[in-house]
């Protein structure tokens, strides 16, 4: 379209670019990097942020798909020096590539955050910012997430009850070797800030910085921005005012409201055609969104045809007759030919408000999902499990959060739990009998635990293998169980985690993590009942998994999503918008250093709400079902937001009907059906796919985590060493000698889960191969041509990514003339031609990028031995031919199994497959 034109072709410093929703920002946002590309920009000069890795997998994929237009096949293969990704991920490659202390850092997420902080709460002082563990923790939690997002500083802090507190939060990351999601943007800004080298090396090659979402940045997000943003850099940022909904994270919705008087001389375009609702739902929207105050001006248009009845509104008695109501119509609607994936339910509170829609839903064996960890114990089976594992403690449970606390009782475990799997009642006292011979294990041996490894095990013996994973309701509840490891695997390696401290005599002491014991079964109980149950509703950004249910989510959770039918419950007066929502918190910061123009940015507002349901309204494709309830245990009223609906298409706000039958849309459309989406994968997704099909589909499509082992990040830890003994050499010319490398040893050697005794040999055993290394190829350290190196290739229907260990110039004696060497920590011979297809890839990868690659490299790091691999150009192709095929598979849905006993017996899911051959 014209205005989509303006904003591929405009070559300003600065271009704002305003983009309502449905209005085809990534065809834009494509076609400019297209443009900019066939105009002579190197890929590599130009940086796109998305808000989520599933919008830049979409971004990505259109770019190529143009590109190939443009440009011509043969070109795909320099795009992957071009960055399109999230923020967070570009700052934490970053710091991998141009501040080696982080190449053997974990980035801690949310829930991870959040347990890491309740096992150190003594050690940080959190008693002084109050005494009840959780309230202190989330003040705690609240205050650092304020101190990264607004880049406070130490001296703001000083003096202040948090400043001990944060400072050695701060110490005890890193000695844990963690990094934050703040943390990440911060040590990015203060990097380029503080090295011009890093600086230089950074933004040398940059040209061109594209920001999607522009209207989520946090102010740490837009210091990164305008660093990278310096001229000669031309900045683009792309953003819809009216959909800023992020601010309890610390978005500043000023950052594009502001732009253009920030930016002098900048040049706004819009985007204001809207091709994904019809036009009723585009024009209320239009009219709801006047309300917002402090907006940019701009008015959707609808560019699709009309149907009917595009906006429904209606009311029920009660919240669960509401729920059956749109239960009996989402069935009604599944017979007409809609497929339940068609369909979301959007709750400003799934936590409030979901539990009467779940019921509906299960009574009906309507499959659903509920997104992210705080719809899941809505999932009747997972709050058995929860409460399963609470009991091993002797905790509380709660089945509700304001509901009263009992003593977790394993008898009404095993009855939930039968009826779920359905188990005859002559089978229940033996399963009693094996859940307290569990207890009585771990209480009187004081073993280690596996808290995943036991979960799988409980699965086994309730018969998940019966679970047909390919009918709507079997991947549902499959997907359930996954998501409840992931909590369980959250705990573990925060828990479990080792590190390394300063002992009396100011030297290095490893101490272990806890992994077994009564403390430890009680964090978990602590863990699952105040925080995993009832953890505040937040974004998660991915869908868990491809599959025909119906989407159950938060507004926050669907931002980026769209579904043809779309239904807003509980539109109640006092649930949307939330009572919370603008209410004064406490805040664990001193207040000149955050005053009240932030706070209430993170409080929220009026506007943050109104916002929040215009994008509930926007995610419709053809029609809104928009209803409330009458009351609870004594009548509530109507939102005020439904009764501005009401006015807006024509209908008394006081007079919205009584339903109890929903009018159908028309029937979908003929091969409407959305494509799979875009993949993005590592080598050893592929090569786990070539392993077992099913087995993939079981770890990487629903979510099962892998058990944890002591000796898990072995090989990440040698390959650190190496790298830093690499750059070590080419920092100085010199090779390092044995007291160089010792302190290499002592300063980067850590692998999160040993034990004390195990990490002692493993350093003793890392030594001998490092030295002997630097013994035997000490030629190559003069000759590295760059550590840890991306790779990226393009299929059809997906992009593989990889990193080379090392790679060496001057091979054969010519400059430029280079080999990938990739090391290797195992002797398991089973897996040689996994290492030799992986270097040939990757061979094939630097070919299309122009390199000269002459020759590839297994390094077998205990024998001290190389490999050469084929990687003649007929090779490399038999491989990416291979690479390729496996990319079209996994896309098309498809994951055999292939199972052989000596397989499934080291196979980590072999407890819940259903295909297994041996089981121990």
């Amino acid at each position: 379209t014209p205005g989509q034109q303006k904003i591929v072709s405009d070559r300003g410093a600065r271009l704002q670019v305003i983009a309502c929703a449905g209005s085809g920002k990534t065809r834009s946002i494509a076609a400019r990097v297209t443009d900019l590309i066939r105009e002579g920009a190197a890929p590599e000069s130009i940086i796109a942020f998305t808000f989520t890795e599933k919008a830049a997998a979409e971004l990505k994929e259109r770019i190529y798909g143009y590109v190939k237009q443009v440009m011509g096949e043969d070109f795909l293969g320099r795009l992957g020096l071009m960055y399109v990704g999230t923020i967070h991920g570009y700052c934490f490659h970053l710091l991998q590539d141009h501040v080696p202390k982080y190449g053997n850092y974990d980035v801690l997420d949310e829930h991870q955050h959040t347990g890491f902080v309740s096992r150190l709460r003594r050690q940080l002082g959190l008693d002084s910012l109050a005494h009840r563990h959780w309230e202190s923790i989330d003040l705690f939690l609240r205050a650092a997430d304020v101190i990264g997002n607004e880049m406070l500083t130490e001296k703001e802090l000083a003096g202040h009850e948090i400043e001990d507190c944060y400072k050695e939060y701060r110490e005890t990351l890193d000695r844990f070797r963690f990094l934050t999601f703040s943390q990440i943007i911060a040590q990015a800004v203060e990097a380029l800030e503080t090295d011009p080298a890093i600086f230089e090396r950074v933004h040398g090659p940059l040209r061109h910085l594209i920001v999607d979402e522009y209207q989520d940045i946090n102010p740490a997000q837009e210091k990164l921005i305008e660093l990278l943003a310096v001229a000669p850099v031309q900045l683009c940022v792309v953003g819809d005012d009216d959909q800023a909904i992020y601010q309890w994270r610390g978005s500043d919705v000023n950052n594009i409201v502001k732009f253009a008087a920030r930016y002098n001389g900048a040049s706004t375009h819009k985007l204001e055609s809207n091709y994904r609702s019809r036009p009723t739902i585009v024009e209320t929207a239009n009219v709801f969104a006047q309300s917002i105050n402090g907006r940019l001006p701009k008015a959707m248009l609808p560019e699709r045809k009309a149907g009917t009845d595009e906006i429904v509104l209606w009311k029920a008695e009660t919240a669960p007759d509401e729920a059956e109501v749109i239960a009996e119509h989402i069935a009604n609607l599944h017979r007409e030919g809609w497929r339940y994936r068609d369909i979301a339910v959007l709750f400003r509170s799934v936590r409030t408000s979901a539990p009467p829609m779940v019921q509906a839903l299960t009574d009906r064996g309507i499959p659903f999902n509920c997104g992210g960890r705080t719809g899941l114990f809505a999932h009747p089976e997972i709050n058995h499990f929860g409460e399963l594992f609470a009991w091993m403690s002797g905790f509380s449970w709660k089945d509700e959060k304001y509901g009263p606390a009992r003593d977790a009782d394993v008898n009404q475990v095993v009855a939930g739990l039968a009826d779920v799997f359905g188990l005859p009642d002559a089978e229940q006292p033996e399963l009693v009998s094996y859940f307290e011979d569990w207890k009585s294990y771990h209480d009187k041996s004081n073993r280690p635990v596996s808290l995943v490894g036991d979960f799988y095990k409980h699965l086994k013996i309730l018969g998940i293998a019966k679970i047909d994973p390919d009918t709507p309701e079997g991947s549902t509840r499959l997907g359930a169980y996954a998501r409840f490891s992931k909590i369980l695997a959250d705990y573990e390696h925060v828990t479990m985690r080792g590190r390394w401290v300063t002992g009396d005599e100011g030297e290095l002491v490893y101490r272990s993590g806890l992994n077994r014991g009564q403390w430890f079964w009680q964090g978990l109980a602590n863990y699952l009942v105040h925080y995993a149950k009832e953890s505040y509703e937040d974004f998660s950004g991915e869908e868990i998994h491809d599959l025909d249910a119906v989407s159950i989510l938060t507004v926050h959770q669907a931002k980026g999503l769209e579904w043809p039918i779309l239904f807003l419950p509980a539109l109640t007066n006092k649930r949307f918008p939330s009572t919370m929502c603008g209410r004064s918190q406490n805040w664990a910061i001193p207040e000149a250093s955050f005053p009240d123009d932030k706070r209430i940015r993170y409080e929220g507002s009026d506007a943050d709400e109104r916002r929040l349901f215009y994008v509930a309204m926007t995610r419709a494709k053809d029609i809104v079902y928009a209803s409330t309830f009458k009351k609870i245990t004594r009548r509530v009223g109507s939102s005020r937001y439904l009764e501005e609906l009401a006015e807006a298409i024509g209908l008394n706000p006081g007079h919205i009907p009584d339903m109890s039958s929903l009018p159908l849309p028309a029937p979908p459309e003929p091969g409407d059906q959305d494509a799979p989406p875009p993949l993005e994968l590592g080598y050893s997704d592929l090569a786990d796919y070539e392993d077992c099909g099913y087995g993939y589909r079981l770890s990487r499509i629903f979510g099962f985590e892998r058990e944890l082992a002591q000796e898990l990040g072995y090989g990440k830890a040698v390959h650190h060493v190496l790298r830093h003994i690499a750059e070590s050499a080419r920092a100085t010319g010199k090779t390092p000698g044995d007291s160089e490398i010792e302190e290499i040893l002592q300063n980067e050697f850590y692998v999160p889960f040993a034990k004390k005794a195990t990490l002692a040999n493993m350093l003793k055993n890392v030594k001998s191969l490092t030295q002997k290394y630097v013994t035997d190829w000490e030629p190559d350290l003069h000759r590295v041509w760059e550590t840890e190196r991306p790779f990226e290739i393009h299929f059809d229907g997906g992009i593989l990514i990889g990193r080379a260990d090392i790679i060496l110039d001057q091979e054969n004696g010519k400059a430029d003339h280079l080999a990938i060497v990739d090391y290797k920590t195992s002797t398991d011979t089973d897996r040689d031609d996994r290492y030799a297809r992986q270097l040939q890839v990757y061979a094939a990868a630097g070919r299309q990028e122009g390199l000269e690659i002459d020759a590839c490299y297994v390094h077998e790091l205990k024998s001290s031995q190389r490999t050469t691999i084929d990687s003649d150009i007929p090779d490399t192709n038999t491989a990416t031919t291979w690479a390729a095929g496996r990319v079209a598979e996994i896309r098309s849905g498809s994951y055999p199994h292939r199972a052989k006993t000596k397989k499934c017996d080291g196979c980590d899911f072999k407890l819940v497959c259903t295909h297994t051959l041996s089981v121990d």
